[in-house]
């Protein structure tokens, strides 16, 4: 898949954590990225960008023709709630719910041009404050 085959989508997707608990710190953090870059490397999903940000996340795929965004952000979101409960077994009892992230999720598809600046800014969320502080 590269970026000139016009089959190709690349959208911005942004979700939460369950009540927008701040869960996704450290390890936990990690493990969600870990999944995310294996649940692509598994279903041809390109994940181009993947930051995680205490209580959302943010990625930018591509995906081929093929393949639907509800059903990429599907495995993205199931894959990753079971591998955080599998190995953080408390964090349900923290949470206070079986699930961990919010059904909804927001996206938008990204033109070819605008690609590196999306890949930018979803980079850099670390060094951005929480809106909701």
């Amino acid at each position: 898949m590269s970026r000139s085959d016009p089959a190709t989508r690349t959208y911005h997707v942004w979700f939460s954590t369950k009540h927008r608990k701040p869960a996704l710190v450290d390890d936990i953090r990690d493990a969600v990225l870990e999944v995310f870059n294996d649940v692509a490397r598994r279903t041809g999903i390109r994940l181009m960008a993947a930051e995680a940000i205490e209580d959302h996340v943010h990625l930018v795929l591509q995906l081929g023709a093929e393949k639907l965004l509800s059903t990429a952000v599907h495995d993205l979101k199931g894959a990753s709630a079971r591998e955080v409960f599998r190995r953080f077994p408390d964090l349900r009892l923290d949470m206070g719910t079986n699930s961990f992230w919010q059904i909804s999720y927001g996206w938008r598809r990204v033109p070819d041009c605008r690609i590196e600046i999306v890949r930018e800014y979803v980079q850099t969320q670390a060094r951005r404050p929480l809106r909701h502080e």
